[in-house]
């Protein structure tokens, strides 16, 4: 594998290296006719503008090559041909990133951590698109992750390239990373809210008043593109006659509670097996052993094939039959009350589905497969609870809320939890037991693994790069 440089970052330490005499033509008409402020929000802007299109464009190229895949999923017969999918994505992405591009891509969210933390704030222009193809090709051949994590690296990166091509000193040029970065995860979740908090919880940089109106733009921008591409119809919906009644509220605190706990355990499997996979030498193997697991996994519960917002989708509406649809365990699962052995499985593999896919060489994210799990999370509380003791929990609720819980406990990030999953689909309404799943679960989770960084793998991560003083 080619040796990329430090960071992923240009070759050249000169800002105005990259800049043409017409860019730097326009950087001189901006300082004399505006403010610096407004000249870094006008950058703010186009970043989200081109973040936005880049995002949409990304969501549409994952379901167009999944959707070759998915259809011809079989509920009555073994889908036998459904492992070597996901292997033939990560080998792939592989054979991209180390022949093609000659730039790692994996743990795109750590590499911006990393990159901000050290002040490396000029990104390699490549990565304004390799990451969407890494993560098409991935994730629209079953990987097991998000698409959030490589939107955010791209997003910043077209930030940080937007800011070398005028010209734009380093100061300035975090800002629009973190810009960038934000406007993808607005993008992505169609979340403005979400995005915002995505950088003041987990990029955890210090930033000032006007830096966080510039990266407020640059969310509202890349969302109202998204808006104006697509339609007003979010990726998830959750339209439903059930209300909140105050009387559940023990139960959602349990729910919390039951999600840090989980989170404990999908945290776990996470830093264990990404530890498992740093070890290889060989990158063939790598990937071939992480598309394997994938592989496997995935024909046992095709469910987990791809993202798995549709999953979701159907389990909201009150179709829960599709968590065992297409698997060899279905005749086993036939039974209403057996799914609840189908979702136990989920989540039991859904953590070693997704660190086989982003530690084996996979490009994705780590947040669509919390809100996936939680879903399963909060399916599972509910079901059990009306089977064992007698209650009436509006199961499609919990399984709402359950989204936030684990976003929240596995990730630390309780604000972006509740504003992602709420902007997400759209359900306003329920902004209280949202607070409070999410809130539960992320003390739980605090309580019971004495951690205080942010973000448990992506630290991990973090902590490798520092010791080692290389990036993997």
């Amino acid at each position: 594998m080619g040796t990329p440089l430090p960071h992923n970052t240009s070759p050249t330490t000169s800002t105005h290296r990259h800049s043409t005499a017409w860019s730097v033509g326009i950087n001189r008409w901006c300082e004399r006719h505006l403010s610096p402020h407004m000249h870094i929000v006008i950058l703010a802007i186009t970043t989200g503008i081109a973040t936005g299109i880049v995002s949409y464009l990304f969501r549409l190229l994952i379901g167009k090559l999944a959707g070759l895949f998915e259809p011809h999923i079989r509920g009555w017969s073994h889908n036998w041909w459904l492992p070597f999918i996901p292997v033939a994505g990560i080998l792939l992405t592989g054979i991209f990133t180390r022949y093609v591009i000659h730039t790692d891509l994996t743990h795109g969210g750590a590499q911006l951590i990393h990159a901000l933390k050290d002040k490396c704030y000029r990104l390699k222009a490549n990565i304004m698109y390799s990451p969407v193809i890494g993560g098409t090709l991935t994730l629209g051949m079953g990987g097991s992750s998000g698409s959030e994590g490589p939107i955010a690296y791209t997003g910043a990166a077209i930030g940080s390239n937007i800011g070398q091509f005028f010209g734009i000193a380093s100061n300035n040029l975090k800002i629009l990373m973190i810009c960038g970065a934000a406007a993808g995860i607005s993008a992505v979740f169609m979340a403005p809210v979400g995005g915002l908090m995505y950088a003041l919880e987990l990029l955890c940089v210090n930033i000032s008043a006007f830096s966080v109106l510039a990266v407020m733009a640059s969310c509202l921008t890349s969302f109202i593109v998204v808006y104006l591409l697509r339609g007003s119809e979010p990726y998830f919906h959750f339209h439903t006659d059930i209300l909140f009644d105050t009387k559940l509220t023990p139960f959602v605190v349990c729910l919390g509670i039951f999600c840090g706990i989980y989170s404990l355990y999908y945290s776990s499997v996470i830093n264990h097996l990404d530890s498992y996979f740093k070890g290889f030498r060989n990158q063939w193997a790598r990937n071939l052993t992480g598309g394997l697991i994938v592989g496997i996994i995935v024909y046992l519960f095709p469910s987990m094939f791809s993202i798995g917002y549709d999953i979701l989708q159907s389990m909201v509406d009150g179709d829960t039959s599709v968590l065992a649809y297409g698997s060899p365990f279905s005749g086993l699962f036939a039974g209403g009350n057996s799914l609840i052995m189908a979702a136990a499985g989920i989540l039991i593999c859904k953590s070693w589905a997704v660190i086989a896919t982003n530690g084996s060489g996979g490009v994705g994210g780590d947040f669509a497969p919390t809100l996936f799990a939680g879903g399963m999370a909060g399916f599972l509380f509910a079901t059990v609870s009306n089977t064992l003791f007698a209650t009436s929990l509006p199961v499609p609720l919990f399984v709402y809320l359950g989204m936030a819980g684990v976003m929240s406990g596995a990730i630390h990030t309780p604000l972006m939890a509740i504003f992602i999953v709420m902007e997400f689909s759209r359900g306003y309404d329920f902004i209280l037991p949202l607070c409070i799943c999410s809130i539960s679960s992320f003390l739980t989770m605090r309580i019971a693994s004495g951690w205080s960084i942010n973000y448990i793998s992506i630290a991990r991560h973090i902590h490798w790069f520092e010791e080692k003083g290389s990036r993997p």
